[in-house]
């Protein structure tokens, strides 16, 4: 059992021939009950110090298991959105691919008939030409033969107006005019 300040202001002490001076004592147990006293009391606030601080220690430790808990949610979010745009960026690159693949057959099919489309135009030029140079052949043939001459015959005459005119430095020369004369 602990002695309190009230016990060892009471305890009275029996007396003897030559004891202790009754005053230097009950004066010393004075002095030790106001020490008991203030250590009690200082120790009482001590432990509701304590207290108050494993309360706060224990609002601190939960603080801090919250704390890791989000810290390690965060991490987990930031890797599965970290995952799913690597995801997304790699769709994106191959529709990319496939889309630059599509574009690349388009040209090359588009040159190929850009291609046949020139050579189609070689041949109706060449094919043009022909036809061209064999009507001509015709006509010429059709002139020198003996059923288009006729028995009348065209000179070229010229007049004082036939001579060329020069307007603004260019000569202009007047259409040549053709007589049909008699054989």
């Amino acid at each position: 059992m602990r002695i309190t300040p009230m016990d060892i202001e009471q305890q009275e002490f029996s007396k003897s021939f030559r004891g202790y001076n009754e005053e230097e004592v009950d004066d010393f147990l004075d002095k030790i009950v106001k020490d008991y006293e203030e250590l009690i009391n200082e120790n009482a606030k001590l432990k509701e110090e304590i207290e108050k601080m494993k309360e706060q220690l224990k609002e601190f430790s939960e603080m801090e298991q919250s704390l890791r808990s989000a810290l390690l949610t965060a991490q987990k979010s930031a890797e599965e959105t970290k995952g799913k745009v690597e995801n997304e960026a790699k769709i994106i690159i191959e529709k990319a691919k496939m889309e630059a693949e599509l574009i690349k057959q388009q040209a090359y099919q588009r040159a190929d008939e850009i291609k046949n489309e020139i050579e189609d135009l070689r041949r109706y030029k060449f094919v043009f030409t022909e036809k061209i140079k064999s009507m001509l052949n015709l006509y010429l043939k059709m002139l020198e033969s003996e059923n288009f001459k006729e028995l009348t015959s065209y000179e070229y005459k010229k007049s004082a107006e036939d001579s060329p005119k020069k307007i603004n430095g260019t000569t202009i020369e007047k259409d040549i005019t053709l007589e049909k004369t008699e054989r």
